[in-house]
């Protein structure tokens, strides 16, 4: 894929390009997109989508690379405690989506379509996304505080349904203040329930 015509505008088009790539694929999934939507988003032409990426499926690896990047630079790295790791997690997430409407529908719809041969470079960029939160924010993660009935998968799908379950109910235009206190409020109990005695 050459991008060299792309990378040769100005950043703040560049930028509107992206960002325009990123919501449209991720409100309405890679087949649904139309690059005369991704165009018409962006204020350019159908054409102008095609002469600096090529196809469909290059935009969509590129935009996939490209999202990686924006993870690795913005999480953090975590502490000892899950919780308050989960807290960096959260912020890092609201800062990314805030910067780039559609990342968290955009990240999940890359995941989901690892099977998809067209798109088989997409399988390392997908794992790559959990290898950031496992390298980096939980990395030093104390698991021996929780239950020794409680697995590590049992926790995290915990914790992610309770943050899906909050996204639903607030709306996805709901501000970091407002999440933070309904999540806070479920991850509390949570927190409780997982946590042996001498950690609460």
């Amino acid at each position: 894929m050459d991008t060299a015509n792309f990378e040769k505008l100005p950043k703040e088009k560049q930028q509107s390009i992206l960002n325009a790539g990123i919501l449209c694929f991720g409100r309405s999934g890679f087949d649904k997109t139309a690059i005369s939507e991704i165009a018409k988003e962006a204020g350019i032409s159908k054409a102008a989508i095609f002469h600096y990426f090529g196809t469909k499926q290059d935009l969509f690896v590129y935009l996939a690379k490209y999202a990686r990047t924006e993870v690795e630079e913005i999480y953090a790295e975590g502490t000892e405690d899950y919780f308050e790791s989960l807290e960096l997690f959260i912020q890092a997430h609201f800062q990314l989506t805030k910067k780039h409407p559609g990342m968290y529908e955009f990240m999940r719809l890359v995941n989901e379509l690892t099977a998809n041969e067209s798109l088989s470079s997409l399988t390392q960029l997908a794992k790559g996304y959990n290898e950031i939160n496992q390298n980096t924010i939980f990395a030093k993660v104390d698991w021996s505080k929780f239950r020794d009935e409680y697995d590590r998968t049992t926790i995290t799908n915990l914790t992610a349904w309770i943050g899906n379950g909050c996204l639903m109910q607030l709306g996805k235009e709901s501000s970091l203040k407002d999440f933070f206190t309904e999540a806070a409020r479920y991850l509390s109990i949570i927190r409780t329930a997982l946590y042996k005695p001498e950690y609460l």
